[in-house]
């Protein structure tokens, strides 16, 4: 898709949903101290053997220590530093706003466009990328690291004498009264569904008696956007959570927030609204505990294998988890499945709604203790 006018190997990337594309960059990192050139093979077998001794793969020290470090180095030339799996340090460059030649389509002049690396974020690679990424880019320092810093890529403003970059094309984003109208009449559309009697029967019977007093959307999409029913249902079910918790909770405080990178300023108005917090990743990571509430359905990041290394949620409402391990963006892999024993499964019995979407509920009332690292024993 691209061809890089600035140094060094780049993965160029495309995020397409129903409701947006955007191009983003993952930058590749450098060992500081390098070690002995490993095959593909021996690295594998690495990763399995490390995934298999438990060492966690997402924690929260890991992943604060990264956005940390984004909040200060904001200069191009700026390095940061991350602690690969094995203990290794690798070594990143900031890259924001250094220009980037891509190529749309056929490498013809009119598909050539100048750009340039627009805000930096956290990017997560799950342990089947880590070890796919080997067929598609060979040996990288990289290997063990499953964050990484990734940019999203936008064209330079041609009128700009400044470096000035084109916001993305909004120009569909219908204005804070529309959207928080449209909200309501779906909002009041589920409310009088079955699906939604059943699911609040779910909480009543299953998680009465668990301490949650937090609420976490991730990737739920904006309701800002065209093509946004996956969006509103989602937004509408976690409101059924904050008002069943707040019926039960009475006088105590109920967190909610929601993260996804496609949120607009009309979003950020209209979940204020309804009392939601929109927040940036990677936050949503940092906020989840076993207190809280978590939805995630089909998202573009690995959101089960980092749930399943930081925390033990009262509930989970995210895709089925499979008996295999699968190839996709947000994988089931045996460490899920292993979280998930721990757990209830519940049928949202609305398919068109809520296609392979279930609910999980934890069997313990008793939340589980943390790990030094963070993470929880099962």
């Amino acid at each position: 898709m691209g061809d890089d006018i600035d140094e060094g190997y780049e993965i160029i990337m495309s995020s397409t949903s129903s409701q947006s594309c955007t191009t983003w960059a993952t930058i590749q990192g450098t060992l500081i101290e390098p070690r002995e050139k490993e095959t593909k093979e021996q690295i594998i077998a690495k990763i399995d053997a490390l995934y298999e001794s438990g060492v966690p793969f997402f924690t929260k020290n890991a992943i604060r220590a990264l956005s940390d470090q984004l909040k200060t180095k904001t200069t191009s030339g700026d390095k940061i530093i991350t602690k690969d799996l094995t203990g290794a340090s690798i070594e990143w460059k900031v890259k924001i706003g250094k220009p980037i030649k891509l190529i749309y389509g056929d490498d013809l002049p009119e598909n050539r466009k100048e750009c340039a690396y627009s805000e930096a974020g956290v990017g997560y690679t799950s342990k089947p990328s880590l070890k796919q990424s080997l067929d598609w880019y060979g040996v990288q320092d990289t290997a063990y690291e499953p964050l990484s810093l990734t940019y999203r890529i936008r064209q330079l403003d041609p009128n700009s004498k400044t470096g000035e970059t084109i916001p993305d094309d909004l120009e569909d984003t219908k204005d804070r009264e529309a959207v928080a109208k449209d909200f309501q009449e779906k909002s009041q559309a589920w409310e009088e569904s079955e699906t939604y009697q059943r699911f609040k029967s779910i909480l009543s019977s299953e998680v009465s008696d668990h301490n949650i007093n937090k609420i976490v959307g991730l990737a739920c999409g904006s309701l800002a956007l065209p093509n946004n029913e996956n969006a509103t249902n989602q937004t509408a079910l976690l409101v059924t959570v904050r008002s069943w918790l707040k019926d039960r909770n009475q006088n105590t405080d109920i967190s909610c927030y929601i993260q996804d990178p496609m949120n607009t300023s009309v979003d950020k108005e209209v979940l204020a609204d309804i009392g939601f917090e929109m927040i940036d990743d990677p936050r949503g990571w940092l906020e989840v505990d076993e207190r809280s509430v978590v939805l995630s359905v089909a998202p573009n990041v690995p959101v089960k294998e980092i749930i399943a290394d930081i925390a033990r949620p009262a509930v989970v409402i995210w895709n089925r988890v499979g008996d295999e391990d699968t190839q996709s963006t947000d994988p089931d892999t045996a460490r899920v499945r292993k979280m998930m024993t721990g757990y209830k499964l519940h049928e949202f019995g609305d398919g068109e709604r809520w296609s392979d979407v279930v609910i999980y509920t934890r069997e313990s009332k008793v939340a589980p203790i943390p790990r030094e690292d963070g993470t929880f024993q099962d």
